[in-house]
């Protein structure tokens, strides 16, 4: 909701911004003949960025305990730029685990790496999308990576074999994670044919096409199997 709701005022304020220098280069009688044609074209404009409808859905699994935590996010969509400044995105260590499990972000984002235990960590990934090693930290300390590359990250502390998660970064904003019955929401998704995909690490990748409304919301209803899956993007 932040995103669309600061697209919207950036776009408005684009909008308004033309309008005010076409006004300051008409002579003033000009100017009030066309008062009317402009509000109105605004109006037109801003309910018409307004459009988006909302995905729901259930997730269903074979092979596996529980439908949490399962990633769903929109393949094909808008990029979602001047997303991930607005966001504080961490993945924190505790009880000799990081959390959450599974961290879906936008392209461009800045994670935090805080050292909550009592413990020194060691965080790194030899992942394709993003390599890099933050070394040794003791406990207190935090450190940040920014991820500018779509893809999935594979985290791994030198210090605790046992600690694993992921990072999965995402080309927009339009993503969403199950709950512990396998329920989801995207909201505000863009009006129009979209792809839903989903990725877990011990899941097969599942797809389905779907046509968002411009108001209500549409259900998306997922059915997964135990496999190994594959990657974000083709």
């Amino acid at each position: 909701m932040r995103f669309f709701v600061a697209t919207l005022l950036r776009m408005t304020s684009i909008v308004v911004g033309l309008i005010a220098g076409l006004l300051g280069r008409q002579p003033l009688k000009r100017k009030s003949k066309r008062y009317s044609l402009i509000i109105t074209m605004l109006l037109m404009y801003i309910p018409a960025a307004a459009m988006a409808g909302d995905i729901t859905g259930k997730v269903k699994v074979r092979g596996l305990r529980s439908p949490e935590n399962i990633l769903i996010y929109l393949a094909k969509a808008p990029n979602g730029s001047g997303m991930a400044a607005d966001g504080a995105y961490v993945m924190d260590q505790q009880n000799l685990s990081f959390r959450p499990h599974l961290l879906p972000i936008p392209v461009g984002a800045t994670v935090s790496f805080p050292n909550q235990d009592k413990v020194d960590h060691n965080v790194f990934s030899l992942s394709r999308t993003q390599k890099f090693n933050l070394g040794s930290y003791k406990p207190g300390e935090s450190k940040k990576i920014t991820f500018d590359k779509p893809g999935i990250v594979e985290l791994r502390c030198d210090v605790h074999a046992e600690m694993i998660a992921y990072i999965m970064v995402l080309k927009n904003p339009y993503f969403a994670i199950t709950d512990k019955g396998g329920n989801f929401k995207i909201a505000d998704a863009p009006i129009g044919k979209v792809l839903v995909k989903t990725w877990h690490e011990k899941l097969k990748n599942a797809k389905q096409k779907a046509v968002v409304p411009d108001k209500g919301e549409i259900a998306v209803n997922l059915n997964l199997t135990r496999g190994t899956p594959g990657v974000l993007y083709k």
